[in-house]
């Protein structure tokens, strides 16, 4: 993906723009820097600053920091950047609200960008990636931006947040046939095309939310073919069969695989 230079004067008397090469100079990693291009070609998009004000401003500040702020500080308004697009259409209609509090689950958190940088290595041009629960699919997206692939399926309960996440891949210019939408419970979603699935822990540790994990590890366990799992936040482990091992772990994201 490559950086856009940008003029948007909606939303502020004076554009945004940055040069082809800024983030590549900022972020030495070119996973980091293909992020931040798209997390910064989100945030001077006109349609999703229309979704979500005050993201320009965010942008902005971001902007401004290249080439002048020290590593740590523009390191920190990357990070603010991708968690405010996150929270774009965080929004549940009263059925899909019923059925989540039902699930004992959570809406929106984060994943991070370092779950990210650790699933790309093992994505080829061939791999279905399959996210429960994504929320607005800002995850999957960013990983068809650093490690483009046959297929992202983004399983998600809120209409809303599906909504805002199309506008996010329009704005990305990530294909059609690149990523499917399903707005559904994730306990009735097939993960059977997946190579690799990315869940942030969907459900609380308690007696309803334990129904759910193990409804997912029988899932997963019957999936006939080689599969990798990125658990963040994991609650998972537990309930997957000897057919998964462990092979990483930093404390937030947790892995596992099944040959």
């Amino acid at each position: 993906m490559s950086i856009k230079k940008h003029s948007l004067t909606t939303f502020e008397s004076h554009p945004i723009s940055l040069p082809d090469d800024t983030l590549y100079h900022a972020f030495q990693e070119p996973s980091m820097a293909t992020i931040a291009a798209a997390l910064f070609t989100l945030a001077t998009d006109s349609v999703v600053c229309s979704e979500l004000p005050g993201i320009y401003t965010h942008a902005r500040n971001f902007n401004e920091a290249m080439g002048t702020a020290d590593p740590l500080t523009q390191e920190s308004l990357l990070v603010n950047l991708y968690a405010r697009l996150h929270t774009a259409g965080s929004l549940y209609s009263p059925s899909e609200r019923m059925l989540l509090s039902r699930r004992d689950g959570y809406s929106c958190y984060a994943g991070g960008l370092a779950p990210l940088l650790k699933a790309e290595p093992f994505i080829t041009p061939d791999s279905v990636v399959v996210d429960l629960g994504a929320g607005n699919g800002l995850q999957g997206l960013l990983l068809q931006c650093i490690s483009p692939h046959r297929k992202t399926l983004q399983v998600e309960l809120s209409s809303e947040m599906i909504r805002i996440g199309r506008i996010f891949q329009g704005a990305l210019g990530i294909s059609a046939d690149g990523v499917e939408w399903i707005h559904d419970d994730i306990i009735n979603v097939s993960v059977e095309p997946a190579d690799i699935v990315y869940l942030y822990r969907p459900a609380r540790s308690s007696p309803i939310g334990h129904e759910l994990y193990h409804a997912i590890a029988r899932k997963l366990a019957s999936v006939p073919k080689p599969l990798m799992v990125f658990s963040v936040a994991d609650c998972l482990g537990q309930f997957l069969d000897e057919q998964f091992s462990f092979f990483f772990t930093d404390g937030h994201l947790t892995c596992f695989s099944k040959r």
